[in-house]
């Protein structure tokens, strides 16, 4: 009987699997769609990382400038830093010398010295960091920024750069949009429809969310067939 058993199970052919093709179609369409969402959705997230980060910088507790950042210290607290305000003072002494006092040369030098003790008075005043060169340092970095109290150095002008460099190309691309609308759209390059750009510069202030919404709806970015290539 075993010997049976075994033959039938070797003469029995093989029970084939159903066919998968539709379910792999359906989820390569379903792979695809998602892929033509992940832009939308990367730069969404990147847009609320960004304002979140912004947010915690300003409304963070001011921290007194920590040494822990690539081995800086506190301007106030460097020797260098104290050591070239000496220096620099003690070059425009020597060439105040050279004048006599109330003249034009004098004054302008003790205005320079002036300027010169408050720099390095608000530099210090600020909580800047500086290094071994007696010279402040900015933290570029926005973590570093963020976590030390630093965002105002470079992280939130870099933010406020792009926000406006944003702002004025948005409203700019709506108003030659807007314009090609017109019978004559090159009068409106040439002379500005002032009623209509002012109209549009009010609403640009919300362009990151209006860029989102036009790449999820296909009107950002001009189709393949529209774009004029060089014959190579």
């Amino acid at each position: 009987m075993a010997s049976l058993t075994q033959m039938n199970l070797r003469s029995a052919p093989l029970a084939r699997a159903p066919a998968a093709r539709p379910v792999a179609r359906r989820t390569a369409t379903v792979a695809r769609a998602h892929q033509q969402e992940q832009p939308a959705q990367n730069l969404g997230a990147v847009a609320c990382a960004t304002a979140l980060a912004l947010t915690m910088g300003l409304t963070a507790d001011v921290q007194p400038a920590s040494a822990d950042i690539a081995g800086l210290t506190p301007c106030s607290e460097s020797k260098a830093y104290n050591k070239l305000e000496r220096k620099e003072l003690k070059v425009l002494d020597k060439r105040l010398k050279k004048y006599e006092p109330g003249s034009a040369p004098y004054l302008a030098l003790q205005a320079t010295k002036e300027r010169t003790e408050n720099r390095f008075k608000t530099y210090a005043k600020q909580g800047l960091l500086c290094g071994n060169d007696g010279l402040p340092h900015l933290i570029s970095d926005p973590g570093l920024a963020l976590r030390f109290n630093h965002a105002g150095e470079v992280f939130i002008p870099t933010f406020g750069f792009l926000y406006v460099a944003g702002y004025i190309g948005h409203v700019g691309r709506q108003y030659i949009i807007l314009s090609k609308e017109d019978a004559k759209p090159t009068d409106k390059e040439i002379i500005l429809d002032v009623p209509l750009a002012l109209k549009l510069a009010f609403q640009g202030w919300a362009w990151p969310l209006a860029s989102i919404q036009e790449l999820r709806n296909g009107s950002l970015l001009e189709k393949d067939e529209n774009i004029t290539v060089s014959p190579r």
